[in-house]
């Protein structure tokens, strides 16, 4: 399974905006912070620090927003992907995981805000520093957005 095992994944929507107003922002993570937890969309509990002891779990929350909800018949389609790349101290990329989570929906409204709750298992990872890299992807319109987080393992 690689040295990530992703143990939970949770999208979450929040009703939305109408079709215009829904494709209209650019795609693009609103937020990504480590957290103790995650009980739906904005409601979570932030860890005080990205620094972690060596075998943790860790829990990662990111927002995006601005995907493109597509008209299908009655309802909207929605499909968007998220890569994980790790990245250590001098840049390189140690680690890359595609389709870490992929989600396709079909919802009767439109949507604007997603969430995903990842947890990521640090048991393999050495003492150090590292950038977490998310890449989300709006399957639809192909657009990407990254966020980068870093990471101290102790």
């Amino acid at each position: 399974m690689g040295l990530f095992t992703v143990l939970f994944l949770l999208p979450f929507f929040l009703a939305a905006l109408p079709p215009a107003a829904a494709s209209a922002s650019e795609f693009s993570f609103l937020k990504g912070l480590f957290v103790t937890e995650v009980k739906g969309y904005g409601m979570y509990t932030e860890e005080p620090s990205s620094r972690f002891e060596k075998g943790s779990r860790i829990s990662v929350y990111l927002e995006i927003d601005g995907f493109q909800n597509l008209k299908k018949d009655n309802g909207y389609e929605v499909h968007v992907s998220l890569d994980l790349l790790v990245k250590d101290d001098k840049g390189n990329v140690g680690i890359e995981q595609k389709d870490v989570v992929t989600s396709d929906l079909i919802v009767k409204s439109p949507w604007r805000d997603f969430f995903f709750t990842v947890n990521i298992d640090l048991a393999e990872l050495p003492p150090g520093r590292y950038t977490l890299g998310f890449v989300a992807t709006d399957r639809t319109s192909g657009r990407k957005a990254s966020h980068d987080m870093d990471i101290e393992i102790y």
